[in-house]
């Protein structure tokens, strides 16, 4: 027969976190606040609460010039010109080695 610390452990599955000094103060003050235990805390905030990323504006005005330069290219592929596609394909080039730059500033 299973203990009841077995049983329980069984149904649930058990994750650890780690928090700074700060951060652990500032969960502290919420849980004081709020008259909540950090279990209850955690999963509610976990669970009811969506998670923003943000967003680099200028990566996806980068992102967009390229994807235009690509619309180009395919058209002109499709009307037979050659020379706008190799200067089409220099400058997404250009453009690609930029966006890398900034993601390794």
């Amino acid at each position: 027969m299973q203990s009841k610390d077995q049983k329980y452990d069984s149904k649930f599955i058990r994750k650890s976190l780690r928090f700074s000094s700060d951060e652990y103060a500032k969960v502290e003050a919420q849980l004081t606040t709020l008259g909540v235990n950090f279990t209850n805390f955690a999963k509610n905030a976990i669970i009811n609460h969506q998670i923003t990323i943000p967003i680099q504006m200028d990566l996806i005005y980068e992102l967009n010039r390229i994807g235009n330069n690509l619309n180009q290219i395919a058209k002109s592929i499709n009307s037979g010109e050659k020379i706008p596609v190799l200067t089409q394909l220099v400058e997404i080039e250009k453009q690609l080695q930029k966006l890398q730059y900034k993601q390794e500033v």
